[in-house]
């Protein structure tokens, strides 16, 4: 297991480029007590940012001249001016403490004079935020790197296997024991970037200039150029809240500061630009979402001068620690960016593994402009890419890149395309695409998939074998085929699938598609193209498939997204169903039955709004990248159009769905899923709501943990699932201390379904093959369960102890347990 996790963590990816050979190395202490000073700002003069000494206090200039100038500035201490020629000769740089001269403080006992300084910062804040400027636009650049780290190697070889041992680069993360670790490069990616900002009205957009990335296992670049720009997001503790990796981190100037933390005015000094108070930063309760560390913030106008920040240790998130910020401002602009922002993290692994991923990024600001507004239409595309994004040549990044590449970074690169030239490597690519994916690369053209659905067993079936597949971007950029044939042992049937796509317009998705299936399932249940990946609706497959009907069903659709988040999707559909289980009427007329085969040819159309959501563009779909607190607004209306095409019937039928990330404060934050839906006429069962039971081991949000597989069915429904996630002091499992040590997080929720079966659309007749459930509408009463449990647990799991709280009659247990995987933090 460790070694597979290795291999997983070495697929997580991203680039980099070459560099001067001359470098000038050395390190900045303290000329007092001789320790090394990390985070000290080493400007070139010829260069456009600084950079900053390590852990170590060591530090490196590439591509400098002999008459250059390097200024060493850190809060707290004189800034020393050191020609490049004196640098050579000893390279070693004292720093001096300031002599500060404070004012007298008068310390009242009602108040803490550091209050004041955040209170008034805090208040101000507002002002320093890129959104709320007039018009703003400005230009980061980001590098981020990411290595294996083996935690206490002391014989390199005997840690990581001799097969890596040559391209162990020369990145050492110091321990607070001051042992050494073990480094394995697996990525490096550098990021381009322009963001603009218009305050009226409220618009933004970022523009991904140019990106490059090598790493383990990177076979799609395009890809994963995207999911680094939404990494390398602007962030700034000007905000109440930061969101990273899926979590609020709360800023130790946010509105809500006395809730979260308290302060030590440590130092006053006066610098160039005016007077620095320097604040210690303590959370009040060490498992809060908030940092601890150092802000050094302006006297008058309250604006962050510096920070140096990291996350307490104590605090529960999945696999991500040892999360640190450094923000520096520039002198001659401080109040609006800073000049540098850095943020570094270690992923941990499985229990009982020493394998861990360090990541490092470093942001740089520049071309800073004020007050040049650009037109609305501008602004139409909220998030694009340019066409020369993955061309740009060597000189391109020599000319953009703050400081020249390393020897040690050029290094890195050359490790890398080694790396990946590894046969195990390779495997391992292609076991992480298939477990993600779902599909096995058989060429450059063509994908073998879904691979859980090539055998399965069940009541109608019996042993299904399936084969199919999906075309690539190599095979055609627009055009996309996929589809599969099967064959079951019992029913001696052959089942098929295709679908023909032709994707028009990825930024604004524009596609037209086509498709012919004819197979067997459950009633109601969709077997289109959009389930056939989902490890859910496999579990409908296996075992007992309830109601199960024949489906011959000839698909068109239209799909366009008029403006970014908003998408609309027209289909027509034609369809003839077919019982695989007998019917017994209870009546002796001639009625059609519910259960009995019936022809349709409907229209339907969805439109689904999800602003503030940055989209990963793939070649065969489009899906969110960040989250957002905006709400995901569903519509879907369908049409029976009767006599078209020899349909048997006519009806109308509308859903709407409501989805939202809320935050609640102290109190962690929430998820909410709304959704309603009515048929304004009679239909056969496969075209009624069947709301989704649960009798799997694994916990789901769409559906229903304690309800049997079609139990209910309804013509008019609303539904409401809440799932709450609680965090910091108001967490139960922050408050009891055998529970606060296992750093496990308290979830709760529930959900609720109002709805009922109309006499219209009542089954008049029994089935009369057993096992096909318990088919029935709900009554006055609705169903109703509520949850309780942990996540957290090993970091990737989350367990939940459900009990339905109605319907105690249902054949299946009032408590259950389910299970499900936390990828996010």
């Amino acid at each position: 297991m460790r070694k597979l996790f290795l291999y997983i963590l070495l697929l997580l990816c991203t680039r980099l480029g070459y560099a001067q050979t001359s470098l000038l190395s050395g390190k900045v202490i303290d000329a007092d007590t001789r320790k090394e000073l990390e985070y000290v700002t080493v400007h070139l003069h010829s260069q456009k940012v600084p950079v900053f000494s390590d852990e170590a206090g060591r530090y490196k200039l590439v591509k400098f001249n002999s008459k250059d100038t390097v200024t060493f500035t850190l809060m707290g201490y004189v800034a020393q001016f050191k020609p490049v020629q004196e640098l050579r000769q000893n390279a070693t740089v004292e720093l001096k403490r300031q002599s500060y001269a404070i004012q007298e403080i008068v310390v009242r006992p009602k108040e803490n004079p550091a209050f004041r300084i955040v209170r008034s910062a805090a208040r101000n804040k507002h002002l320093y935020l890129p959104e709320n400027q007039t018009y703003l636009q400005f230009r980061t650049y980001t590098l981020m790197k990411g290595s294996i780290l083996e935690k206490d190697a002391v014989d390199q070889k005997k840690k990581f296997s001799k097969r890596y041992a040559p391209y162990l680069d020369s990145l050492s993360i110091h321990t607070e024991a001051g042992s050494r670790t073990a480094s394995l490069p697996i990525f490096q990616s550098e990021t381009v970037k322009e963001s603009y900002f218009s305050q009226s009205p409220h618009k933004s957009k970022e523009i991904l200039k140019a990106s490059k990335i090598i790493g383990v296992g990177i076979e799609r670049e395009s890809q994963m150029a995207q999911l680094l720009n939404a990494q390398s997001e602007h962030f700034s503790l000007n905000q109440n809240w930061l969101r990273m990796f899926d979590k609020d981190f709360v800023s130790p100037i946010a509105n809500q500061w006395a809730s979260y933390y308290d302060y030590d005015l440590e130092d006053s000094m006066e610098t160039a630009a005016g007077k620095l108070y320097r604040l210690k930063v303590i959370p009040k309760h060490t498992q809060d979402l908030a940092f601890q560390g150092t802000i050094w913030i302006a006297e008058g106008t309250y604006a962050l001068r510096r920070v140096e920040l990291k996350l307490n240790k104590d605090a529960a998130l999945n696999f991500v620690g040892d999360l640190q910020i450094v923000q520096t401002w520039d002198e001659q602009q401080p109040a609006l960016l800073p000049v540098s922002s850095k943020r570094r993290f270690q992923i941990t692994g499985l229990p009982g593994t020493d394998v861990r991923l360090f990541v490092e990024t470093t942001t740089t600001y520049a071309d800073v402009v004020l007050g040049q507004p650009k037109p609305d239409s501008f602004f139409d595309m909220t998030h694009q890419i340019s066409d020369s994004a993955l061309k740009q040549q060597e000189s391109f990044w020599q000319a953009v890149r703050p400081m020249a590449f390393t020897p040690q970074e050029q290094k890195r690169v050359e490790s890398i395309a080694q790396i990946n030239q590894l046969p195990e490597i390779k495997s391992a690519v292609k076991l992480v695409r298939v477990v993600v994916e779902g599909h096995l690369p058989v060429n450059e053209k063509l994908e073998f998939g879904p691979v859980f659905g090539t055998y399965v067993y069940n009541n109608v079936e019996g042993h299904r074998f399936q084969v199919g597949g999906r075309t690539t971007q190599a095979f055609h950029p627009n055009w996309i085929l996929n589809g599969y044939l099967a064959y079951g042992t019992k029913d001696q049937s052959i089942k098929s699938l295709l679908n023909l796509r032709y994707v028009a317009n990825r930024e604004l998705w524009t596609e037209w598609g086509a498709s012919y299936m004819n197979d067997v399932g459950p009633a109601a249940m969709n077997l289109d193209n959009a389930q056939i990946n989902s490890l859910f609706f496999s579990s409908f497959r296996w075992g007992t498939m309830n109601f199960p009907y024949q489906q011959e069903r000839i698909q068109l659709w239209a799909e366009r997204e008029w403006f970014p988040s908003f998408r609309q999707r027209l289909t027509f559909r034609h369809a003839n169903y077919k019982p695989v289980f007998e019917v017994k009427p209870l009546t002796a007329d001639r009625e059609e039955t519910k259960f009995s085969g019936f022809t349709s040819t409907d229209v339907v159309l969805s439109l689904r709004f999800s602003p503030d959501r940055k989209m990963l563009i793939r070649h065969y779909e489009k899906i969110p990248i960040s989250n957002s607190n905006a709400p995901i607004i569903g519509l879907d209306i369908s049409a029976g159009l009767s006599g078209l095409m020899n349909s048997d019937l006519s009806y109308q039928d509308i859903a709407l769905s409501l989805e939202q990330r809320v935050r609640a404060g102290i109190f962690g934050y929430g998820r909410y899923y709304l959704k309603a839906g009515k048929t304004f006429t009679k239909v056969p069962l496969p075209l009624l709501q069947i709301p989704i039971g649960n009798e799997t081991p694994f916990f789901i949000l769409q559906g229903y943990n304690l309800m049997p597989f079609f139990a209910f069915a309804t013509d008019e429904y609303l539904s409401l699932r809440y799932d709450h996630h609680f965090e910091g002091a108001f967490s139960l499992t922050n408050r009891l201390p055998l529970l606060k040590k296992t750093k496990l997080q308290l979830v709760a929720g529930g959900a609720v379904l109002y709805g009922r079966l109309s006499d219209r659309n009542k089954p008049t007749e029994a089935v009369a093959v057993t096992g096909n459930g318990n088919f029935r509408g709900l009554g006055k009463d609705p169903y109703a369960e509520v949850n309780i449990g942990f996540k957290n647990i090993f970091q990737l799991f989350r367990a939940d102890l459900v009990h339905r709280l109605t319907y105690r009659n249902l054949y299946a247990p009032l408590w259950g347990v389910r299970l499900s995987v936390s990828v996010n933090p």
